[in-house]
């Protein structure tokens, strides 16, 4: 695996598979040192698979995983060492406080007291719960809950953060203001950040994404640059009979148009598309339910590659 010592994790040709169901197949990734890559996906895409084979939890069939230039087929026990792991699922004891909580997972790791109370400390008050400490986990809110997680999976000081769905379950405010944390410690104590999540908007502050599908890659790269792959801004036009009415609007010219669910497409291939929304507007008007001015999206990438809506993948794989 030429360069992986270069980069905190590196993917090349990762595949699996339950039986016979192959769930991931030819996956390749790289996560820069310092850098923060997210896996993004709609349910049933393959994502908490391959969260479980880079955190070493499932062990690899096809391919090969480096973490921090480690190969995890022959050093997994030195690459747990470098990650800190935020499962999707709780993984803190309701019954115990906050700092029974992060002491046993520090003595468990073997951590002096001394060394382990300052690092509580500062993990507690970094994730903003330092007065939180002595309350019984089950008391706390969703999001606090999260905070208190992440305080502990700290502890070991990883070079590396892997996280699987971190906001599962929380309203978009918390979302927000937990990202805001999570992109705060990483910069002040320089981790290097891999996530997943089936969340749009959680993917855009991530240097690199790779768009999972089924077990496949669709596409991977910058945020901006598949944006822009994409092409320029374009309308949307809301309506209950698309085939009908994009018909219609095909008759304009130097336009592309594209029937959607319940919606037409229309991208216009000379000038901007702000006029030419105002102009359908006034013509189909008694057609169309809404106009909408619209930039490319990651929902338009997945939707140009699988040719499927993003919800449209059940379940979870």
């Amino acid at each position: 695996m030429a360069g992986s010592s270069l980069c905190a994790v590196q993917a090349d040709g990762v595949g699996y598979s339950y039986g016979r169901k192959r769930v991931l197949e030819n996956i390749d990734l790289r996560l820069e040192e310092g850098g923060m890559f997210c896996v993004l996906g709609p349910n049933g895409s393959g994502k908490t698979t391959l969260f479980k084979l880079i955190s070493t939890i499932f062990a690899l069939q096809d391919g090969e995983i480096s973490v921090a230039g480690r190969s995890l087929r022959q050093f997994p026990t030195p690459v747990r060492r470098k990650i800190g792991v935020l499962f999707q699922n709780p993984a803190v004891d309701m019954k115990l406080t906050v700092r029974e909580n992060l002491r046993y997972h520090g003595n468990l790791y073997g951590l002096e007291t001394y060394d382990l109370e300052k690092r509580i400390n500062k993990n507690l008050e970094a994730l903003g719960v330092e007065n939180r400490g002595g309350e019984m986990v089950e008391s706390l809110s969703g999001g606090l809950r999260r905070r208190v997680e992440i305080a502990k999976v700290l502890l070991t000081r990883p070079s590396i953060l892997l996280m699987d769905e971190p906001t599962t379950g929380l309203d978009p405010a918390i979302r927000s203001e937990l990202w805001s944390i999570i992109s705060g410690i990483r910069n002040s104590r320089k981790l290097s950040v891999l996530f997943t999540t089936h969340l749009l908007e959680e993917a855009e502050p991530a240097d690199e994404i790779m768009l999972l599908d089924q077990g496949h890659s669709v596409a991977s790269g910058k945020v901006s640059e598949l944006r822009s792959s994409l092409g320029k801004e374009y309308v949307r036009i809301g309506t209950y009979q698309p085939k009908k009415l994009a018909a219609r609007i095909r008759k304009e010219g130097e336009i592309e148009v594209t029937v959607e669910p319940a919606a037409v497409k229309v991208v216009p291939l000379r000038g901007l598309a702000a006029p030419l929304a105002i102009r359908l507007w006034r013509e189909y008007s008694k057609e169309a339910t809404s106009v909408t001015l619209c930039r490319p999206t990651l929902e338009d990438l997945f939707l140009q590659k699988t040719g499927r809506l993003w919800s449209s993948t059940p379940g979870e794989i």
